[in-house]
C-alpha cells in the first residue's frame, strides 16, 4: 500500500510526464498535418482545464486516479492544480520545479534535476520552439481536420526513451485526451475538459504561484 508521501510523489511523476507531452504534440510541423494542429492549438497564450488522470501500473496491477485544474500559461509556465485523492500545487517555470502540499513545500533547480531538460523543452514547446522538439521526438502518425486532430509520437532522445515508448493525443481546438505509453507496459492517461481561454489574465493567487518558482 503506498503511504501519503509516495502517493504525492507517484502523482508527481505522472504531472512531469504531462508537463513533457501536453504540447509537443503540436509544435513539430514537418508534416503539414502536425503544422495545421500547431497552428490551431497556439492561437492562446493561456488555457485553463479541468484534468482527469489514471496511471495504471502493471506491476502493481493497479490503477491510480486523480483529478484537479491546470493552467498553462506561455509567458510564465505550468499550474497543476490536483484535488484528488491529495491536495498539492505541481509549478513549473523556466527556472524550478515547485511541488506544494498544504504541509511542505520543496523545489528543484532545473539546471540541477534530472527533469530539467523535461521541463525546460516543454516550456521552449509552447513558445514554439521546434527545433527543440525535433532533438527527442519523431511523428508516426498525424491525422487533422479543424474539428478533430490526433497524432503519436516517439521519442527519439535517450532521456525520453527511459520514461515512455509513445505518446498520442487527441484533441480539436485544445487538447482533449493524452495517452501515454511508458516502459514496462505501464500507461498514463489524461483527459482535459471544461477547456476555455478566459481569463487571460492571471489571477493574483495565480502570479503568487509561479513567484515560489521563480
Amino acid at each position: 500500500m503506498l503511504n501519503f508521501k509516495n502517493k504525492i510523489k507517484l502523482i508527481i511523476i505522472s504531472m512531469m510526464f504531462m508537463v513533457v507531452t501536453a504540447l509537443p504534440l503540436v509544435s513539430y510541423a514537418e508534416s503539414s498535418k502536425v503544422g495545421q494542429i500547431f497552428q490551431q492549438l497556439s492561437q492562446t497564450p493561456v488555457v485553463r482545464a479541468h484534468f482527469e488522470q489514471q496511471k495504471k501500473l502493471t506491476s502493481l496491477n493497479k490503477t491510480f486516479s486523480s483529478n484537479g485544474q491546470v493552467l498553462f500559461s506561455k509567458s510564465q509556465g505550468v499550474i497543476w492544480q490536483i484535488q484528488k485523492p491529495v491536495q498539492a500545487d505541481l509549478i513549473v517555470t523556466p527556472k524550478k520545479l515547485l511541488q506544494k502540499t498544504q504541509r511542505t513545500m520543496s523545489q528543484l533547480e532545473i539546471d540541477n534535476s534530472q527533469y530539467g531538460s523535461v521541463a525546460t523543452m516543454f516550456l521552449q514547446l509552447m513558445a514554439g520552439d521546434e527545433t527543440a522538439l525535433a532533438k527527442n521526438f519523431n511523428v508516426v502518425a498525424a491525422n487533422y481536420t479543424t474539428s478533430a486532430w490526433d497524432v503519436t509520437l516517439t521519442p527519439k532522445s535517450a532521456l525520453f526513451k527511459k520514461l515512455f515508448v509513445k505518446v498520442n493525443a487527441q484533441g480539436g481546438r485544445y487538447v482533449n485526451r493524452i495517452v501515454i505509453t511508458e516502459q514496462a507496459n505501464n500507461m498514463t492517461i489524461i483527459n482535459f475538459s471544461q477547456q476555455t481561454a478566459q481569463p487571460q489574465t492571471l489571477s493574483a493567487s495565480e502570479n503568487a504561484l509561479f513567484q515560489l518558482a521563480k
